[in-house]
């Protein structure tokens, strides 16, 4: 196959598998009435090729954030059907394209379209990063707009594992699906296979970022799992990043902090050998919540959590004698329930 606009290469390496479906030539169709017939994106397309062109490969600001396009590519495995749209996104992000295959299971891939496109070189090259969502309670399976407010909202029935991988990052999830299979038990793996013949779960596999560096897709992992994969939604088993390798060495997993990823891999599996004990959610990840300075960077990094100033201040104005909904409305609290948890010690206890 010839593309106007595809590089077919780095197609094959981050697009899945389409099992026999044409979706790369209606993708490149899908392309040319973007960039030569609707009129409010003519040439779209062709400035993100040239911006691939024109920027160094290394450069951090070569992803371009201000393009409104976004396809969906809907395919049917079991009727064969394929569907493809094309709408006029958030001019706030990435052109993005949504590969979501149905059949025995939803799954989505969502994917930057710029990697995609002709110019942007091997997308191989380095590390890539992705996050991996288990979304309960979805109920009809969500279009492009609705998968945007879904995620914007922060919801309690979404459940997230973050990684990053020296190879491709589809492969490295079919390495995952293995796992599944042969019944490794990390939170993970059992989460995914939980979901499994649900009507209403939908698996979302996000690739963030091609081309990092060691050092920075490490130091994106750590940000990334402290912003949204502890706690109760959190899948990852220890801390992101270069905090992760010396958490396995603290705990005596390691014999030096400076590892690589196979060998982290390995550690945890070592771990899970050693301790198998069942109800354990995040065995590792609960000795670094022990910690009062990472309890309280988490928080700061997660939009929904109150900060140390708005708890200390809810504690004041309670002392003061002023209503609940005074206090709320004073400290800017998602609501009255939030606060009323901090007044009777219910959450935020280890915050003085």
């Amino acid at each position: 196959m010839k593309s106007r606009y595809l590089d077919l290469h780095n197609c094959k390496a981050l697009l899945p598998n389409s099992h026999g479906l044409p979706i790369l030539k209606r993708l490149d169709k899908c392309l040319t009435y973007i960039n030569e017939e609707n009129s409010s994106t003519l040439g779209s397309i062709t400035r993100l090729i040239d911006r691939n062109k024109q920027t160094p490969p290394n450069s951090k600001n070569r992803l371009s954030y201000s393009s409104p396009i976004e396809i969906s590519q809907k395919a049917n495995l079991l009727t064969r059907e394929l569907e493809i749209n094309s709408i006029k996104g958030s001019s706030d992000q990435p052109a993005l394209l949504h590969v979501i295959l149905s059949g025995e299971i939803f799954w989505k891939a969502v994917i930057p379209l710029q990697y995609l496109l002709k110019g942007w070189g091997n997308a191989n090259d380095g590390y890539q990063c992705y996050v991996h969502t288990i979304s309960y309670n979805t109920g009809p399976k969500v279009d492009i707009e609705q998968y945007h407010q879904r995620f914007s909202t922060n919801s309690k029935d979404d459940y997230y594992y973050v990684g990053i991988t020296g190879r491709s990052w589809l492969k490295r999830l079919d390495e995952h699906m293995s796992e599944i299979r042969r019944g490794n038990r990390r939170r993970f793996y059992s989460a995914w296979k939980e979901g499994l013949g649900i009507n209403d779960v939908q698996y979302i596999s996000v690739l963030k970022h091609v081309n990092k560096t060691y050092e920075e897709a490490m130091t994106w992992e750590e940000h990334a799992v402290d912003k949204i994969a502890y706690g109760s939604q959190g899948l990852n088993m220890i801390a992101g990043g270069f905090k992760g390798l010396k958490q396995l060495h603290r705990l005596g997993l390691t014999a030096r902090e400076n590892i690589s990823l196979q060998e982290r891999e390995k550690a945890i599996t070592e771990y899970i050998r050693k301790y198998p004990r069942a109800g354990i959610p995040n065995p590792l990840i609960s000795e670094l919540w022990k910690d009062d300075e990472f309890y309280l960077k988490v928080l700061k990094n997660r939009n929904k959590t109150l900060t140390p100033d708005q708890v200390k201040s809810i504690r004041i104005l309670n002392v003061k004698g002023l209503r609940i909904e005074e206090i709320t409305k004073k400290v800017n609290a998602l609501n009255e329930r939030q606060v009323r948890n901090v007044i009777n010690g219910i959450t935020y206890k280890r915050m003085d």
